[in-house]
């Protein structure tokens, strides 16, 4: 018989729990990921997870913490009795939060760095930034460079607003221990905004990473079952037939309660990175005409029943997502009706879904890579360079931009013929008679780096990095950047 999750309120909190003794798992879970951090406070909440781990050192027990893209999650291993402690330690640091130092914020930033430097450091865009922007899921993807200026203040504040018993949730793989003791404030209810896609037809994008990834917006009640089946007909196709990847890595990503993002991940190598991009797209395009295989199919279901066809044991991941939903207000599905969805589904039916879906096809491509408008449109995709700076090619913006240096403040770049202008509106490039732009009011973030550099982030989580060093006048140049731009959004950036 299948093991059943039981449910119950801890000082009120909602719990998921296990019949099974012994050791346990136990997570915190909080309803607070970086799909809730605006692009000024993006790192906000892997840094509240660092502080509240350090107040509640020492723990000998195995544990740790982690933030998803819609949680944050403090978890233990081991004696039932070791597990509460651990958790209701983390609970009385929430509660202490106010008293951490900046000493000790100063030390968690130099901990988050050396965690991974690159995401601390640098602005990127991933698959749910391109679709998405840098808020809501798009935050999840673009690093996390803001975290250097964050203050107390503004820890302090984040951790008041979320971390409440009214946005927790515990999960434990056998009974909640008698030790367990959380306590934490009552709080409110939060709420949770995503805004809609800003790509809503078959796009793709000129990418600064390497490889080729495919992304689609797909119906959430059968996101994993069409994931595994896509990740089998792409491997049958790309790496058996063609040699051309190695391996197909697919992730889903809940967008709301109906509607989920697919990825799949190519990994071919650079000069197999056409062919891949040609065979990944018409393998899609070839499944929607023909229908997946039985293969297919079967793979999809072998793949869940591996996951959740245990009966005496529940996954870890199944339970802490049980909870997630619980508190983003998500309908769950139980294990029994997820394997029946397994058995029932047909090919026809995976068709028709990824038929439905194919229309929000997006294709990541590396930038390096030379690819046509023509090669794309035979493919069905338009092309976005996703650049920050756009284009102007009609001769008024050309004479515009030319004649920025009567009328605004100028800078002419030490090594090349490049200038640069600084209006109320936009900043602009001319060069070899081609000028491009950044309007001012599209930027969401402007940092402010260590090494005296300028970055500066669009809406859609486009970005540039301007070196003071490369311009003449260069001081002066920084100084009008940042007085042209709303203090709320510059923030102090590391030296990249």
């Amino acid at each position: 018989m299948m093991q059943s999750v039981n449910t119950s309120s801890h000082n009120g909190i909602t719990s998921f729990w296990l019949d099974r003794e012994g050791l346990c798992t136990g997570t915190l879970i909080f309803g607070v990921g970086m799909r809730d951090e605006p692009p000024t406070f993006a790192g906000i909440t892997h840094l509240v997870e660092h502080m509240l781990l350090r107040i509640a050192q020492p723990a000998t027990v195995v544990h740790g913490g982690t933030v998803t893209t819609d949680s944050l999650q403090f978890y233990a291993l081991g004696r039932p009795e070791d597990v509460a402690g651990f958790l209701n330690a983390i609970a009385a640091a929430v509660s202490t939060f106010e008293a951490v130092t900046d000493e000790v914020i100063a030390l968690e930033k130099s901990v988050l760095e050396a965690e991974d430097a690159h995401k601390f450091s640098t602005v990127s865009a991933g698959l749910l930034t391109y679709r998405y922007g840098p808020s809501g899921v798009g935050a999840a993807q673009f690093g996390a460079p803001a975290t250097a200026g964050l203050t107390k203040a503004e820890a302090t504040e984040w951790a008041r607003r979320w971390l409440t018993a009214a946005n927790a949730a515990l999960t434990f793989t056998g009974p909640l221990p008698s030790a367990l003791d959380i306590r934490l404030p009552a709080g409110k209810p939060v709420s949770h905004h995503q805004d809609p896609p800003l790509i809503t037809a078959p796009t793709l994008i000129r990418s600064r990473k390497q490889g080729v990834a495919l992304s689609l917006l797909v119906p959430s009640h059968d996101a994993g079952l069409l994931c595994e089946a896509l990740r089998y007909e792409l491997l049958t196709r790309l790496r058996h037939a063609a040699g051309i990847i190695y391996s197909v890595e697919n992730f889903t990503t809940a967008i709301d309660t109906d509607q989920s993002q697919l990825d799949l991940i190519l990994d071919p190598v650079r000069q197999n990175s056409m062919p891949a991009l040609r065979e990944g797209v018409n393998t899609l395009r070839g499944i929607v005409d023909a229908g997946f295989s039985e293969d297919a199919v079967q793979s999809a279901r072998h793949a869940v029943t591996a996951e959740l066809g245990w009966d005496d044991y529940v996954p870890q991941d199944y339970l802490d997502q049980l909870a997630i939903d619980s508190l983003l207000g998500r309908r769950s599905r139980d294990r029994q009706e997820l394997l029946d969805r397994a058995t029932a589904i047909s090919s026809a039916e995976l068709t028709k879904t990824l038929r439905t879906s194919i229309g929000s096809l997006i294709v990541a491509f590396d930038k390096s890579a030379k690819l046509s408008k023509a090669e794309a449109g035979s493919l069905g995709l338009a092309i976005d360079r996703y650049e920050i700076w756009q284009r102007n090619n009609t001769p008024k913006n050309h004479q515009s931009a030319a004649e920025g240096d009567a009328e605004h403040p100028t800078w002419r770049h030490k090594s090349t013929h490049t200038t640069l202008a600084l209006t109320p509106t936009r900043l602009m490039t001319h060069t070899s008679g081609k000028t491009k732009t950044i309007f001012l009011a599209d930027v969401a973030v402007v940092g402010d780096r260590s090494c005296g550099c300028i970055s500066l982030m669009d809406q859609r989580g486009r970005s540039c990095d301007l070196n003071m060093d490369e311009w003449k006048a260069g001081k002066k140049l920084r100084k009008k950047l940042l007085e042209a731009f709303p203090p709320e959004i510059i923030r102090s950036f590391p030296e990249e």
